[in-house]
Formats: structure tokens, C-alpha cells, sequence
């Protein structure tokens, strides 16, 4: 089989649809859908089912996206014995991470791992839950950063750590000196900025809401992490999260935390993931290892 007609294969598979494809390998869309109709004549069958909203693998397709998933972590392996033997000098590991663990990632983890192996890269996505473990189960990402990850028999978790829900508002908030834990009526009754359901966070909100039949002041409501931040900063509104997300706001002093009294935003958990079965790469392994020792997000 062509390369060019597998690896255009693998990529609209990953991205879900020929126009996605398209913009990430920047070609015409046209050029995407005269490799697939190639790769499927040259195997006679059907590859990809056509929908509105995209393409999804057929029977067929699916057989062919394992094999190529396999052979492709069987080249990596091999890839990663060769840089093992020369001592890691060089290499890439993918990334794939919930937004609240960006700052946290590239601040605390990346700059010492650096300085140990200097002429390793790195590939990062950034998303929901539900993207980052999407990105690990295709094999996009070497490894995952989520919270509140639903357990999945097809990922393996490498570390995980309970890390509860604080509601986080301005200092110039009028409960920013609240001393006792705030309960779920006090927090009814304030205006909001929440991620959306897409996210581990979202979902915990969504799950509390249900569990006390309340629902929540949504102020603002959005799948960016920055806007909810910013949102709070400015007074504004409040939000729960886990505190090591706004970690440099509350040691600055932008953003204050105070404790909740909602048993169930005490169990977030945040774990690093891996594809159940898949081999990683030395310097993957190492990587991780280190994350563990000196992400915020790894420290009670």
C-alpha cells in the first residue's frame, strides 16, 4: 500500500471528516478524497462511510486503521530503541492535555525534563476530556492529562490524585474573606462562570446539579479555561475548579480560594493516561515519571 494513501487514511480517521483532514495537511479537500477512492480501489472495498457530519471507518476501514495503528507503535518502539541507545538525545513525545494542566505542565514539568534531555520535542494538544482521551486512544498522544476521566478499559492510568473543587473568586468578591465552607444554597444563589459539559469539571457541575436539584447561575457559561478565569479575575463572577489550575492567580493574589461543603467536588481526581497495550517510548515513560514528581496537579 502507498504511504501517502495510508498516512491520508490515518489522518482524516483522526480528525473525522475529509475538510478537517484537509486544513491539517494543508491540501484541497478534492486532493484528500481522490487518495481515499485510490487506497480503496487499490484494496477493493469500501474504507469510509460518507455522513453530513463527517466520515466514520467502515468494517473494513476499521481492520485497516488497527493494522496501521500497530505497525505505526512498531516502528515507534523501534524508533525509541535507537534513541535509548544513543542515550534519548533525541525524540519527540505527544501530548495530550486538559487545558487547567497547560500552565502547570509547561512551568513546572517541561523546563527540568529539558535540561536533563535537551533535543527532545515535544508535540502538544490541548482539549476537553473527552478530546484528550480520544487523542490517546488513537495513538495521537503518548500520553493524556485529564480530570474526572470516566474509566475506560482501554487506557491505563500512570498516576492519579485526588484534587478537589474550590470556589474561586476575586478579592474584591464580597465572600472573599468567607471563612466558613461555602454550602451548595450559598453557591446557588451566586453568579457563575462554568465550563461546559465537554470538560471533566463541567461534568462534576452537571452531576451536582442533578444530585441537589438545584441549578446553578450560569453568568457565563464556556469551553475555554482562560475566559473562566479571566471572567473571575475580573469580579465578574465565581467558579469552582481545582486550585493548582489558578495556581500563580492565588499566589499573586488575583484570585482568592475558599473551601465548599459539597462532599462531591471533593473527589475530583486528576490522572495521566496511556493506550492500555501500547509500548511506550523510554523517554515517554521518563517524562511521565517526572511529571509525577513535579506537576502542582501530582501534589496533594
Amino acid at each position: 500500500m502507498d504511504q501517502k494513501l495510508t498516512s491520508t487514511f490515518l489522518r482524516v480517521c483522526q480528525e473525522g471528516s475529509i475538510r478537517a483532514a484537509a486544513v491539517a495537511l494543508e491540501l484541497e479537500p478534492s486532493t484528500i478524497s481522490r487518495r481515499l477512492t485510490s487506497l480503496e480501489e487499490e484494496l477493493s472495498i469500501q474504507l469510509l462511510e460518507r455522513r453530513k457530519k463527517g466520515v466514520t471507518p467502515t468494517e473494513a476501514g476499521a481492520l485497516l486503521l488497527r493494522h496501521l495503528r500497530a505497525q505505526m507503535a512498531e516502528l515507534e518502539a523501534l524508533t525509541a530503541e535507537f534513541d535509548a541507545l544513543r542515550g534519548m538525545r533525541r525524540g519527540t513525545v505527544s501530548l495530550a492535555v486538559g487545558d487547567g494542566f497547560i500552565s502547570d505542565l509547561i512551568k513546572n514539568a517541561l523546563p527540568g525534563f529539558k535540561r536533563m534531555h535537551p533535543e527532545i520535542t515535544f508535540n502538544m494538544r490541548s482539549g476537553s476530556t473527552k478530546t484528550v482521551m480520544q487523542d490517546v486512544l488513537n495513538d495521537v498522544a503518548h500520553l493524556g492529562f485529564v480530570f474526572n476521566a470516566m474509566p475506560d478499559r482501554q487506557c491505563k492510568v500512570l498516576a492519579h490524585i485526588t484534587q478537589p473543587l474550590q470556589l474561586l473568586v476575586s478579592p474584591s468578591s464580597e465572600c472573599a474573606n468567607t471563612v466558613a465552607p461555602v454550602s451548595i444554597n450559598s453557591l446557588a444563589g451566586m453568579r457563575m462562570a462554568l465550563l461546559s459539559s465537554g470538560s471533566g469539571i463541567g461534568a462534576m457541575v452537571r452531576q451536582v446539579e442533578t444530585t441537589y436539584g438545584v441549578r446553578l447561575n450560569r453568568a457565563l457559561e464556556a469551553n475555554s479555561l482562560a475566559a473562566v478565569r479571566n471572567f473571575v479575575r475580573e469580579g465578574l463572577g465565581v467558579t469552582v475548579l481545582p486550585s493548582f489550575v489558578v495556581a500563580q492567580e492565588i499566589a499573586d493574589g488575583s484570585i482568592v480560594g475558599l473551601p465548599v461543603d459539597i462532599p462531591e467536588f471533593a473527589k475530583g481526581e486528576v490522572s495521566m493516561i496511556a493506550r492500555s497495550g501500547r509500548r511506550l517510548p523510554d523517554v515517554a515513560m521518563k517524562l511521565a515519571n517526572h511529571a509525577m514528581r513535579s506537576m502542582l496537579a501530582f501534589k496533594a
